[in-house]
């Protein structure tokens, strides 16, 4: 069931993709419409029409003026939609003028082969109706208007632009039944798209076109409501977890903590930005680490989250010591594991880097969980470092992993324990111009704990992102002055709804490495220089919150797989129609 829930979530990453079709700007928007427009004109006049450069000269400017009009009229007759926003008008508008510039560039070279007489203005007119034919689809599917509205408004546009370069001896032309027919071909199929795409998820989803529209108020404009209702409505209640080991000394107290919840689902939705709220709620001297755990157990909404943190008052103290072992490293092949035992816990920190991987499986939290019994430990806490990017965990990389904790626990199990010092600091503790912002992090930034024991020092990194750049987990190690055990993330999707491939930024993937590992190693030094004889608390916590679950990622991956089953189908009717056309048209 894991393999499967994984897979769901990484087809929805896959869809992401398609996000980043749409400019990047409103500026770009604007400049990509206008220039569209302008080989409408340009091209319609001086190879369909057969004008003169004179009359081009000025229905050019004429046109792109109505256009940046009836820009404007498009969104005021949109107002009341779900989803409206002048720059999303301007992408529909650019993209619509794109197919209607290559409609009526096809044309010229459709009458070149088929040696068809030049002056014609079917393919202006198909190409008019093809543009009304996407902008009711999108109006319909991303604005959220009825489709009967849609059909009216698609036409203002086009029309009055049309109107606006095409000379007054030729309004009579428009009505040619080829270029009409054709035209009313590619409307049809966009209103029957419409209509079809919409049912894509049920019963499960009962519009793909509202989940659409909520994910995109939430995406670009952090309007959450929607988004967190529907994503709740379809919750169920469990019984999660929470571990900690408090570290207190005269100087200091400070956190770890490791929630089986999961950040996400994405943005500022739900428990996305938890690993935040659970470093301020622990007096912002926390590492959040990322448990074994996967996107069925994020929290819908941010009420739940409330929820989830309230429980933390009902902490549970499992085991008091001031004692622990010197740490253990074990590598087998790309895996990493990384151990302390304090008392009769014992902390495993695992990692893939710098090969990558996604979520830890639950099984190797079982299996652990059930060896550390057996070897007499009270209790286990299994952290996923998260700190290199990468797909679906191999067989062999799970057995390397498996293995390689096997080891060190055992290992840690026959080291004998003593006093250790404990010290930590954070981004607060260097100079606002030393590091400045970086995109990839959440609110927490970075952190470090240090530790010192048997008279030797080392220290844990944490960074407050969705994952790292590959190569970023060594680069710091190489750069710390004293052994760097691991560098983990908190795995926030508070920093996603990016327009890159995976929806986010990895750290180190938009800023510098040689910045963020000197960061680190300012940090240790603070760290190391409040670093006290410190005692631990093992204390954990169980909350009653809603949580996603696997049926809501299948069901959501299943509906965007139909949907654009359904979308490839009306793609290659309308690219056939088109060809159609090029051959009789003219």
């Amino acid at each position: 069931m894991l393999a499967a829930e994984q897979d769901d979530v990484s087809n929805i990453h896959r869809r992401w993709s398609f996000t980043r079709l749409t400019p990047g700007s409103l500026k770009s928007s604007y400049a990509m419409t206008l220039a569209c427009a302008a080989v409408v004109v340009a091209v319609s006049h001086i190879f369909h029409l057969q004008s003169s450069i004179s009359e081009l000269a000025v229905y050019l400017p004429l046109s792109l003026g109505v256009l940046f009009g009836t820009t404007l009229l498009d969104h005021l007759t949109l107002r009341g939609t779900p989803v409206n926003k002048l720059s999303k008008v301007i992408h529909v508008s650019s993209f619509a003028n794109l197919l209607w510039a290559l409609t009526v560039i096809m044309g010229i070279a459709a009458n070149a082969v088929f040696s068809k007489p030049a002056g014609t203005t079917d393919y202006i007119v198909a190409g008019m109706m093809l543009a009304a034919g996407l902008r009711i689809g999108i109006y319909v599917s991303v604005f959220g208007s009825s489709l009967s509205r849609a059909v009216a408004i698609a036409f203002i546009q086009p029309v009055i632009f049309l109107f606006a370069f095409l000379p007054p001896s030729f309004y009579g032309v428009i009505a040619n039944p080829v270029a009409l027919a054709f035209g009313s071909a590619f409307v049809i199929l966009g209103i029957v798209w419409t209509v079809i795409a919409d049912k894509a998820g049920r019963p499960a989803v009962p519009s793909t076109f509202k989940l659409l529209q909520a994910f995109l108020d939430a995406w670009t404009e952090n309007k959450v409501d929607k988004m967190e209702e529907y994503f709740e409505g379809r919750a169920y209640e469990s019984e999660v977890g929470t571990k900690i080991i408090r570290f207190s000394s005269e100087k200091q107290l400070c956190t770890v903590v490791l929630p089986d919840v999961h950040p996400g689902p994405f943005s500022m939705v739900g428990g996305s930005n938890l690993p935040y709220v659970l470093y301020d709620s622990f007096s912002r001297q926390a590492l959040v680490m990322h448990s074994v755990s996967d996107h069925s157990l994020n929290i819908p909404s941010q009420r739940e989250v409330g929820r989830y943190v309230s429980g933390l008052q009902r902490l549970s103290v499992q085991a008091r010591g001031d004692r622990c072992t010197e740490p253990v490293q074990i590598k087998k092949g790309n895996a990493t594991a990384t151990g302390l035992a304090f008392g009769r816990s014992a902390l495993i920190m695992l990692s893939l880097a710098p090969k990558g991987m996604e979520d830890v499986p639950q099984s190797i939290r079982i299996q652990l969980e059930s060896l550390a019994s057996s070897l007499g430990f009270g209790d286990i806490l299994v952290v996923d470092c998260h700190n290199a990017m990468g797909g679906q965990i191999s067989a062999e990389d799970e057995g390397d992993l498996m293995a390689a904790a096997k080891e060190c626990l055992e290992e840690l199990k026959r080291r004998p324990q003593q006093e250790f010092e404990v010290g930590y600091a954070n981004l607060e503790d260097l100079p606002s111009n030393e590091f400045g912002s970086v995109t990839e992090l959440g609110q927490a930034g970075l952190a470090i704990m240090a530790i010192s024991v048997g008279g030797r020092k080392y220290a844990i990194g944490w960074a407050d992102s969705n994952n790292m750049e590959n190569t970023l987990r060594d680069k710091i190690i190489a750069a710390s002055e004293v052994t760097m055990l691991e560098v983990c993330s908190s795995d926030t999707h508070s920093t996603s709804g990016k327009r890159t491939r995976e929806g986010y930024f990895a750290l180190g993937t938009a800023s510098n490495h040689e910045r963020i590992a000197a960061a680190f190693k300012t940090m240790v030094q603070k760290a190391l220089s409040r670093a006290a004889r410190a005692e631990f608390e093992v204390c954990s916590s169980q909350s009653s919150v809603k949580v996603m679950g696997k049926q809501q990622f299948e069901d959501y991956s299943k509906a965007l797989d139909r949907s654009m089953n359904i979308t490839k189908v009306f793609i290659g009717i309308t690219f056939a129609t088109y060809v159609a056309m090029l051959v009789m048209a003219g």
